[in-house]
């Protein structure tokens, strides 16, 4: 059943996505929960992170520890600051190549432009209840904003009253990244003060890829970050780390929904297992992952699971007159999103030889087996 909870001694994560958005909700034992990027079911209108976490009965309050911004895109951000809200005992992560100060004067412009983008609303409320919690006498460590950079580690949970250790751990942005990542908000704050939409350079390059370690199991989660040429950005700078976390990971968010400029062959190599667990949320209004995507990713693995059919969603042809109209206008047209996919994964964290339990519900499903 979707709402049994995991046991104790249980890993799980949870995959959700609906063709447009993301969310990742872990397990790290002993009841504590880890909440990675937001997005919205559009049936209920809630964050699908609180929505499914109240159906297992969680204490939200009290035992969410970490909620995470991979990046700054629409599709991971949306209903994040509410989750933060309800937990009111987790902190706050999100990249280092952020400055929280050019965040916060980002929010402070973008407010002010007509075009209000949701990633500044959702910033200026995670900002507020930052504040809140602050002035309520809250040490700053203990609500965050908690900066992620590589091999920074971001939660541990041990003690002999608990049955597993957890870890998460983030492998990125790396130093090479973070160098570039002032320049580039910089120039945001430029084209805002110019009464522009915000817009921020390589977000993607920015994201949080994330390591999970619960007793002997492994995660990684590989929000938006793309491959690119050289070795101090992106994958490769992962890769090459002598400090990231040893071992290799037997689940495999994918990255950037499955696209070719995510791919880095070196991580199936050095950072996972053989024939790992890979889910992919597919992004509908790019049509990612591509079936030549697909083919890719079956070669490196024969367990990869998408939640969703993005070729279900197609936005209807209109008049050319209308079309070209729209296109002039600036006005980009979607599908709607279908019901919010779900990839659930669970194993147990004491077992020497642990199997992985993978459920699919509301149309998510195997595509290379």
């Amino acid at each position: 059943m979707i709402s049994e909870p995991p046991n104790l001694h249980e890993l799980e994560v949870s995959v959700f996505g609906p063709g447009v958005g993301e969310c990742i909700v872990a397990h790290v034992g002993d009841g504590d929960w880890i909440v990675v990027d937001s997005c919205i079911n559009r049936e209920s209108q809630e964050p699908v992170a609180l929505e499914y976490l109240k159906s297992l009965h969680v204490d939200i309050p009290s035992r969410v520890r970490l909620v995470v911004a991979t990046h700054w895109h629409d599709d991971h951000i949306r209903g994040l600051a509410e989750v933060f809200r309800v937990a009111e005992s987790a902190k706050f992560v999100d990249s280092a190549a952020y400055s929280l100060s050019f965040l916060a004067r980002v929010v402070e412009l973008g407010t002010k432009t007509a075009a209000n983008a949701s990633v500044t609303e959702e910033y200026s409320g995670i900002f507020e209840i930052l504040k809140g919690r602050r002035n309520k006498g809250e040490r700053k460590e203990a609500v965050g904003p908690l900066r992620a950079v590589a091999n920074k580690r971001l939660l541990l949970l041990t003690g002999e009253d608990r049955t597993v250790r957890a870890e998460v751990t983030a492998l990125s942005p790396s130093d090479g990244t973070f160098s570039k990542a002032e320049g580039e908000l910089k120039r945001a704050l430029s084209i805002i003060a110019e009464r522009k939409r915000p817009s921020l350079l390589g977000p993607n390059q920015l994201s949080v890829v994330l390591w999970l370690r619960v007793g002997s199991l492994q995660v990684m989660l590989g929000a938006d970050l793309e491959h690119v040429a050289g070795t101090t950005e992106g994958w490769k700078a992962i890769v090459n780390s002598k400090e990231r976390p040893e071992g290799r990971a037997g689940i495999f968010k994918v990255s950037h929904h499955g696209s070719k400029n995510a791919d880095c062959p070196e991580c199936w190599d050095n950072l996972l297992s053989n024939q790992p667990i890979a889910v992919v949320t597919p992004y509908s209004p790019a049509k990612l992952p591509s079936n030549t995507d697909l083919a890719r990713l079956c070669g490196q693995t024969n367990l990869l699971y998408l939640t969703s059919d993005h070729t279900r969603y197609k936005v209807p042809t209109l008049d050319r007159a209308v079309e070209k109209t729209l296109r002039e206008s600036g006005i980009e047209r979607r599908a709607l999103e279908g019901k919010m996919g779900h990839v659930r994964l669970r194993a147990d964290a004491l077992d020497p030889v642990p199997k992985t339990r993978v459920e699919l519900f509301n149309g998510a499903e195997l595509r290379c087996a």
